[in-house]
């Protein structure tokens, strides 16, 4: 290996690559996001909620997702694409009261060539920090250890505390 090379080590994410949760998520019977846990759940709308990525990909990684299974944006009705979008902006006024980001990436993957791994529609909002790409600055920044189940309560206090559903249109 080079010695300019780094590694970031995600072992978390190791039990979701080893599952068969891609499988599962092909019909609305077996998806793991038709049935979620009412304890996953940070915040929901009459058509979307909001969960705690299980294997994120940073701390704060939240999913924002349609309760319909369906896997495409152009097979959301107006009432759900209102929903979720409210829901991404409340996400991300949430994680800035929480954590403090110094930025977000937001977005979905829809087909596998796109590096879709669950066939149900679904937004990540991933909060960066200065420092947390440049690996040029690999001992500048902080790192924050959150387990995801802490994370959610968290944030789901913050959403009850400053009423972000009413702020945020979501009913």
């Amino acid at each position: 290996m080079s010695e300019n090379k780094h590694i970031l080590y995600a072992p978390i994410r190791k039990k979701y690559l080893n599952s068969d949760t891609k499988k599962k998520s092909k019909t609305s019977k077996t998806c793991i996001f038709c049935n979620p846990s009412k304890k996953e759940i940070i915040v929901e709308s009459k058509t979307c909620f909001v969960q705690a990525n299980k294997y994120p990909y940073s701390t704060g990684h939240v999913l924002v997702i349609p309760k319909r299974h369906v896997n495409t944006i152009i097979d959301l009705t107006s009432k759900e694409k209102q929903e979720l979008f409210n829901l991404i902006d409340m996400m991300v006024y949430a994680l800035k009261l929480y954590i403090k980001p110094d930025g977000y990436n937001i977005g979905c993957s829809v087909g596998k060539v796109a590096g879709e791994s669950i066939s149900h529609l679904h937004f990540h909002v991933l909060p960066r920090f200065e420092g947390d790409i440049g690996w040029a600055r690999i001992f500048d920044f902080e790192i924050l250890s959150t387990l995801p189940e802490e994370f959610a309560a968290s944030l789901k206090e913050i959403v009850i505390k400053n009423k972000l559903k009413k702020k945020f249109d979501v009913s």
